[in-house]
């Protein structure tokens, strides 16, 4: 993981007091009412997964459960830098407290869905590994791929052959799990965020699959 050292300077703005306030666009309108629809999502989804629990507003659009730890020995800096990443392009995040059940142990609410977050700077098999690992942890992940040097094809192919990868044992007689035998889930988001790209690439496990025949 790695750690996020933000500086803000502080300044005044001054304006005539005869100017008329700016009218809102279309476009601001519908970003201000997604931005207020994922809020309740993510809101009813805290409430309903973790009844009682408190939450603490970190920044705008992003929520940290009281219990969650944010030590120097977690992944919590990650965490919150992928919790910003998302946050900055609209979506409205719960950082969960550590929660080991059979349904997974993930790491965060958004807008009401419930993701794995995976920074990989590594190559691809770094990659398929984490990807894999994610299926089991919960049915959604976003994987922050900004330290990587992979382009987007490479991951793209890779995350195809994860998810198309069987069950084998290897020239070692290891048994190496396959995505069916890795997979918990029916389904699920997956979010990427590639290095030098602004916006986010989108893609379901499903689509993924080989056609059968």
């Amino acid at each position: 993981m790695y750690h996020i050292y933000c500086h803000f300077s502080a300044f005044d703005t001054i304006w005539n007091e005869t100017d008329p306030p700016k009218a809102e666009t279309n476009d601001e309108r519908t970003k201000t009412k997604e931005s207020e629809e994922n809020a309740r999502k993510s809101r009813e989804a805290a409430d309903r997964l973790f009844p009682g629990e408190e939450w603490e507003k970190v920044e705008d659009g992003i929520y940290r459960s009281s219990r969650k730890k944010t030590g120097k020995n977690t992944n919590y800096k990650g965490e919150l830098k992928d919790a910003q990443i998302l946050r900055n392009l609209g979506n409205v995040v719960y950082l969960v407290p550590e929660k080991r059940t059979n349904e997974g142990n993930y790491d965060a609410i958004v807008n009401g869905l419930e993701f794995e977050f995976k920074n990989v700077g590594g190559n691809a098999n770094t990659l398929a590994t984490q990807f894999l690992r994610s299926r089991a942890q919960a049915p959604n992940v976003f994987i922050n791929l900004e330290c990587s040097a992979m382009t987007s094809r490479e991951v793209i192919s890779t995350l195809y052959n994860a998810r198309n990868k069987q069950t084998h044992v290897d020239h070692d007689g290891n048994s190496i799990k396959g995505y069916d035998d890795s997979n918990k889930f029916s389904g699920g988001r997956i979010i990427l965020k590639l290095r030098g790209k602004k916006s986010l690439t989108y893609l379901d496990a499903d689509d993924l699959k080989r056609p059968s025949g």
